[in-house]
């Protein structure tokens, strides 16, 4: 690992984004199924952000296939967005993430990327398995939101 002045600004700037995203998810009047959804949809981002930079998940931080991690959490960010962050649009939006995760490991595996790595292919399979777990935990919470909000007879 060789890390730059720009890679400990960049950790830096994340880590601080996590912080106040943690501060403002305490002051959010809604429940703690979309608070608890909405911090570890963050904290998945940042953490996802910060391994793919540093080590990587597919051989190393350099292998272009990473971007394939960051461009479909890119996409949920942007739908998310787009929907304004409603519940059961994100349930929707992180469900189909975690599955694509599960589809990016199964295409290093079935292509070969990263046979290079000492652990191949266990640490392409076990990290996208974990940012897939964590995603749909996620989706589930966000789920769990529009549930209640439904049952409430407010808009979700």
């Amino acid at each position: 690992m060789n890390w730059t002045l720009f890679d400990f600004v960049l950790a830096g700037f994340l880590l601080a984004a996590l912080a106040l995203a943690v501060f403002l998810l305490l002051r959010l009047k809604r429940s703690r199924a979309y608070r608890g959804g909405l911090f570890l949809f963050i904290a998945t981002s940042v953490l996802l952000i910060l391994v793919n930079g540093a080590v990587g998940i597919i051989d190393g931080s350099e292998h272009d296939a990473n971007m394939l991690y960051v461009a479909a959490l890119g996409a949920a960010w942007l739908g998310g967005a787009v929907m304004r962050f409603r519940s059961n649009w994100l349930s929707r939006f992180l469900s189909v993430l975690a599955l694509s995760y599960v589809f990016i490991a199964a295409a290093a595996v079935i292509l070969g990327w990263g046979q290079a790595g000492a652990a191949w292919p266990w640490d392409v399979l076990v990290g996208s398995a974990v940012f897939a777990i964590l995603w749909q935990v996620s989706a589930w919470l966000f789920g769990l939101d529009a549930d209640i909000r439904t049952l409430k007879g407010t808009s979700a």
